[in-house]
């Protein structure tokens, strides 16, 4: 999975643009539970995937990415919409979430162009099965 990389490199990315949001974000009250799942969405999930995209390298690794970044583009613009709506948004963490938005959009992008050119290393058979004579 060569053309995997990118994919990758993206989802670091990612992970780092997260890290700083959330560091941004520390003063928004969450509950240990809801803390916990998100920590889990934004930096659990995308470091599984980085794993498994280098060291597994099937095509269904980055069908998981397309659809983590699929999920997290929809939060994102969502949160864009919340933040957008309060009577003084915050234009650093508008910024930091359109950098998340870009980011999913091109993991969407590249890796489902990634899937749809995925070509595995075996041959196709040769021809068509030999035809058998069944004794009558």
């Amino acid at each position: 999975m060569l053309h995997a990389r990118p994919v990758v490199v993206l989802l670091i990315a990612l992970i780092i643009l997260e890290g700083v949001l959330f560091g941004v974000e520390m003063g928004s009250p969450l509950s240990t539970i809801k803390d916990g799942v998100l920590l889990g969405f934004l930096f659990g999930v995308p470091a599984l995937l980085v794993i498994g995209l280098i060291l597994i390298r099937q095509p269904w690794t980055v069908m998981g990415t397309v659809i983590y970044s699929t999920i997290a583009l929809a939060l994102d613009l969502a949160t864009i919409v919340q933040e957008a709506s309060q009577p003084s948004p915050r234009i650093i963490v508008l910024m930091l979430i359109l950098g998340s938005s870009l980011l999913n959009f091109l993991i969407m992008t590249i890796g489902g162009r990634c899937l749809l050119t995925f070509q595995p290393g075996e041959r196709p058979p040769g021809g068509p099965n030999p035809k058998l004579h069944y004794p009558s």
